[in-house]
């Protein structure tokens, strides 16, 4: 059974407003969708309109455990994607 990644690139258009797709939520969905499909890995990645956690952004959620990660940039893409593999496991 495939376990989904949820990631935020919700754009807010107000200067005063932070949002995960101006914190590089596009980018993480890419890198994650790349190294799910070069790996062949038992995950889905899919991009997310809001995860309610803006001011906390970039976000990313693990679906099925509801774990958040909070303030993410490319170099966490490794430990989600462990993550994600261990709740596999699970």
């Amino acid at each position: 059974m495939n376990k989904t990644i949820l990631v935020c690139i919700n754009q807010r258009y107000q200067p005063n407003q932070p949002s995960c797709a101006a914190r590089g939520g596009i980018a993480i969905a890419e890198a994650l969708e790349q190294v799910v499909r070069e790996q062949h890995l038992p995950l889905i990645v899919e991009r997310f309109y809001c995860l309610g956690q803006c001011q906390h952004g970039a976000n990313v959620k693990l679906a099925s455990q509801g774990r958040f990660f909070n303030h993410v940039t490319l170099a966490d893409i490794p430990t989600i994607i462990k993550w994600a593999l261990l709740e596999e496991n699970q």
